[in-house]
């Protein structure tokens, strides 16, 4: 009785330091947001427990509790089985192997729960209230922890026959050692993701060639987040700039292999990195798919960035977990 009663719609993005809590209303108009800090090799336990506090936390905020909540979609990395609601691996959080997320939480919480890859989520968000809507061809990445990427072929999401289609970020580069004799092979979430950046800018800090990074963060590499990159680029940091660009301009080249291949008509940038720097990776993507891809693909192709940012996974599996929940009643 209470869920036909249910006013509200509670959208989760589980990242890999984070998660994002927005409650919705049925028309989609986010009423609050919570961020939570999260560490997923602390155990089920501690997972938990985090992922409760900030369900009560967001619900006592705006006067309201359980019985409110129509449903629940949670956007979470890795290889996800949307229908069992099963995360069958996830880099992000250790003991995510064939794990039954959805029946876990729901049994908790008593309120039907949806799970889809959060990169899947977001490019979902975008399609039906972003920078993706009205198109029908277009792939996303979304530039994170890592790389993540989805696709939207003939109008819908395609998630392949095992649920892992679209990651950007396992493909790999192959090129010469520094020493130009051998040859190197990287994932391009190995080279462009804000770990992998954040471990380059250590270097950089080592080396005395960011000032002003060091200022703000010390030699704290964990402190190396996108606002604080972001921040020492403005106030100057050259050698940190030249690496966003350089690796951005990789990204472009590994996105210019998709574009031959899918020949869309939309890439769509987003994530954490493109909030806090994308003026300075999207032309840099942009220049490499350019460079890279064929030239009636790139004629017809549009390049830009997210609408929604932060919000784009928490809208998207929300207006999943409704859609699913109207055609389970019918």
């Amino acid at each position: 009785m209470g869920r036909k009663k249910g006013k509200f719609i509670l959208g989760i993005d589980l990242g890999g330091t984070k998660i994002l809590m927005g409650l919705l209303g049925r028309q989609f108009c986010l009423k609050k947001t919570v961020k939570l800090e999260m560490d997923g090799n602390r155990g089920e336990k501690f997972f938990f427990n985090k992922l409760i506090d900030g369900v009560e936390e967001v619900l006592e905020e705006t006067g309201s509790d359980l019985s409110d909540l129509l449903t629940i979609g949670i956007g979470c990395p890795g290889i996800i089985d949307t229908h069992k609601g099963i995360v069958k691996v996830s880099s992000n959080v250790s003991f995510f192997k064939n794990y039954p997320l959805a029946e876990k939480l729901k049994s908790k919480l008593k309120v039907p729960v949806l799970v889809e890859n959060d990169a899947n989520a977001a490019l979902f968000g975008e399609q039906q209230f972003g920078a993706a809507h009205g198109y029908r061809e277009v792939v996303g990445a979304f530039l994170g922890t890592g790389i993540g990427g989805a696709l939207i072929i003939n109008g819908h999401l395609y998630r392949g026959v095992s649920g892992g289609a679209g990651e950007i970020g396992q493909m790999f580069f192959t090129m010469p050692s520094c020493s130009g004799s051998e040859i190197s092979r990287q994932k391009v979430g190995a080279l462009v993701g804000r770990n992998a950046i954040a471990s380059e800018a250590g270097f950089l800090l080592l080396r005395q060639k960011c000032p002003h990074l060091l200022d703000e963060i010390g030699y704290n590499v964990k402190k190396i987040r996108s606002g604080a990159l972001s921040r020492a680029i403005k106030a100057g940091d050259t050698a940190l700039e030249a690496l966003i660009r350089s690796r951005s301009r990789w990204l472009g080249v590994a996105l210019a292999n998709v574009v031959n291949v899918l020949n869309p008509e939309l890439v769509l940038l987003g994530g954490g990195m493109m909030e806090a720097m994308g003026q300075i990776i999207l032309p840099e993507v942009r220049s490499g798919i350019e460079a890279y891809a064929l030239k009636p693909l790139v004629k017809v192709l549009k390049v830009v960035p997210s609408k929604l940012k932060d919000n784009a996974v928490i809208l998207g599996a929300s207006k999943m977990a409704c859609e699913v929940l109207k055609t389970t009643k019918k």
